[in-house]
């Protein structure tokens, strides 16, 4: 599944196309799972259109820590071996998980970012796999990637919703340029994919995504975020709040009950 060949790409390129990764049944399971969480909203639920001028565009977090479908799919899954053969990791922890919904006609875009920043670890092995789970294109809103951005800057984290977060002003990283002026349109790749299909990206690449402009094809997305042997807590300032605490020292190993080790060899 993960040959030398991909593990290149995603060491140059920093994001790699996957398919027929995962057994179909997770498919159906996920999105009957996305139905659940949808009418049934974790605390950590947010909506990030503005309702008055879009479709919704739904999100949550840390569902697999209160939903038993969702942490099925953390702990049966075929993502955390995927994850430890393309960084070439002895164990992987599950750092946290992510729902994404755009609705058709939902115009609001995701804005370019980088996870890294936003996140209290630190370490080289940290990937997220976005699993699809309808027909995905540029059009619904498909993810948007700047090739090789990884291994250049980090950029400060800056809120999605424009709600203040003001902690984010306390780092040194510059704010992120004008991707269209900084960049080609030979630098950007966004992927086409099928439902099955998972996109794998570094924590560090610069990505983004337009809105869900077609009529009636939904863009369902659920990222896990996983961790490798390098990667330890850093409880830095200007980074995003996480809602439970995991009882850890700073420079420690994630293995704890919020992150906890999902794979090893």
């Amino acid at each position: 599944m993960i040959n030398q060949d991909l593990r290149d790409k995603y060491a140059k390129e920093g994001v790699i196309k996957l398919t027929n990764a995962f057994d179909p049944k997770w498919i159906e399971f996920l999105r009957n799972a996305t139905e659940e969480n949808m009418n049934n909203p974790g605390e950590l639920a947010e909506e990030y259109a503005d309702e008055e001028k879009s479709t919704r565009f739904f999100g949550d977090q840390y569902i697999w820590t209160r939903n038993d479908d969702f942490k099925k799919f953390v702990f049966e899954s075929e993502a955390a071996k995927i994850a430890a053969d393309l960084m070439g990791s002895t164990k992987i922890n599950m750092f946290f998980d992510h729902l994404l919904v755009k609705e058709p006609g939902s115009i609001e875009p995701t804005p370019w970012h980088q996870d890294g920043p936003y996140w209290k670890i630190k370490g080289e092995q940290i990937c997220s796999i976005w699993f699809a789970m309808d027909h995905v294109s540029e059009e619904t809103g498909g993810v948007r990637y700047i090739k090789g951005s990884h291994l250049r800057q980090s950029y400060r984290p800056e809120s999605f919703s424009g709600d203040g977060h003001d902690h984010y002003n306390q780092t040194d990283l510059p704010f992120m340029p004008d991707i269209e002026e900084t960049y080609s349109e030979t630098d950007i790749v966004c992927y086409d994919l099928k439902p099955g299909d998972c996109l794998i990206h570094h924590a560090n690449i610069i990505h983004g995504a337009k809105g869900n402009s077609a009529a009636k094809v939904r863009r369902r997305g659920y990222a896990t975020r996983w961790t490798g042997d390098d990667v330890v807590w850093d409880p830095r300032i200007a980074t995003a709040d996480i809602p439970f605490d995991p009882g850890l020292a700073p420079g420690e190993k994630l293995d704890c009950e919020l992150f906890p080790v999902v794979w090893e060899k």
